[in-house]
């Protein structure tokens, strides 16, 4: 049985035939997608436990009411790492992410902060699983304090962590058993498997391109309801993200199909402009538009500001002719904005260059007299 649907579409009839809690579901000949299955129970197989915190760039993908489909990796504060079978077809608006969270039922854990944008690689095929990657792009900046990103791997990292033999670490609230034959949890849970990048094959069958194959150990796999979560390592004290979780048989018994993060660097660093080293591409230009009236602000990207990992930030304001429009850069501190530099020329055209350390930042404009639309254009 092939479990392609979109979240929203799961409708009571397909839970049924796949099988819901306490009723085992017809084994499938292959677990093209863990998507569906995330619907029954929250569990990952033969795992154990993740300590509090042992995961910080774990997040959960959530609809509107709380409820737990997929997973996904931590790249900043405003940017998650997911599958493409997660999110396509889905409206921003109707995803969650909450981080920072070990056990779904305890609300006293964790943030949750909405989707603004999804992306999806162009190249993704549901039908052979190739380019199954995505970027969600967060409403507002995680700061819980048990959240952290993960880093991307370079080719350098990559030649370290990704070879055959190594082990790595999938996490998730995936199921603990494949056929949908498992009891319930709601704890994150972690397995170490020994993988083997961009396989030929893997359990035997013909794998995509630019995957990695989790190999079958000791009956330890992830499974349905993994989809999108992390295949990580650790090196000189980073957590790097090598895979992504993508396929595998319906047992959940070993050679799950694992996303290979380093093969997609470049799209990545174009949607996001994050890159192995978690700096934006030196260089990043984005051009703003709005307009502000008299005594008031307007706030670029948004009022909930960008995550930066520290650089050089530089912004030049255009607005009209005999208006005072003032640009100010401001850093969230956690609790409240602070403006860190400013340009008040009494003019309309204002500039900022700026040395950066990691934070949250937003650009404000200021309207101190005359009323219009202004360009803003920022370079990372």
């Amino acid at each position: 049985m092939k479990r392609t649907l979109p979240f929203p579409l799961l409708t009571a009839a397909l839970l049924s035939a796949c099988g819901g809690p306490g009723t085992p579901g017809t084994a499938a000949s292959a677990r093209p997608d863990k998507y569906a299955g995330a619907a029954l129970q929250p569990l990952i197989v033969g795992g154990t436990i993740s300590a509090r915190g042992a995961r910080p760039y774990q997040v959960a993908m959530t609809d509107t009411t709380g409820f737990q489909y997929c997973g996904g990796t931590l790249l900043s504060s405003t940017w998650v790492l997911t599958a493409a079978h997660c999110v396509k077809g889905t409206a921003a608006s109707s995803i969650r992410i909450r981080a920072g969270v070990n056990k779904l039922s305890d609300s006293s854990q964790g943030q949750t902060v909405g989707v603004s944008s999804v992306t999806v690689h162009p190249s993704y095929s549901s039908s052979t699983n190739f380019a199954d990657i995505a970027l969600l792009k967060l409403s507002a900046a995680v700061t819980n304090s048990y959240a952290a990103p993960a880093k991307l791997p370079s080719n350098t990292v990559e030649g370290i962590l990704d070879v055959k033999g190594k082990y790595a670490v999938v996490s998730g609230w995936g199921l603990t058993q494949g056929n949908n034959n498992s009891s319930a949890s709601d704890d994150l849970r972690e397995v170490s498997l020994p993988i083997t990048p961009n396989p030929a094959t893997c359990g035997g069958s013909s794998v995509p391109g630019n995957t990695i194959c989790g190999e079958y150990y000791q009956g330890k796999d992830s499974c349905n309801g993994d989809s999108g979560g992390p295949l990580a390592q650790t090196y000189n004290g980073n957590f790097y993200v090598l895979g992504i979780v993508s396929y595998g048989p319906s047992a959940c018994t070993g050679n799950g199909v694992y996303t290979r993060v380093n093969g997609y660097l470049s799209w990545i660093a174009q949607v996001s402009g994050l890159t192995p080293d978690g700096t934006t591409t030196p260089g990043t230009t984005t051009t703003y538009t709005g307009s502000v009236s008299q005594g008031t602000s307007s706030y670029k990207p948004g009022s909930t500001g960008f995550s930066y990992a520290g650089g050089t930030l530089k912004a030049t304001l255009s607005g009209p002719s005999g208006t005072d429009f003032d640009l100010y850069l401001q850093k969230y501190n956690g609790s409240a904005w602070a403006d860190v530099a400013s340009s008040e020329s009494g003019t309309s055209s204002e500039s900022i260059n700026y040395a950066a350390a990691s934070g949250t930042y937003r650009w404000e404009v200021y309207a101190y007299s005359g009323t219009g639309s202004y360009t803003l254009t920022e370079t990372k």
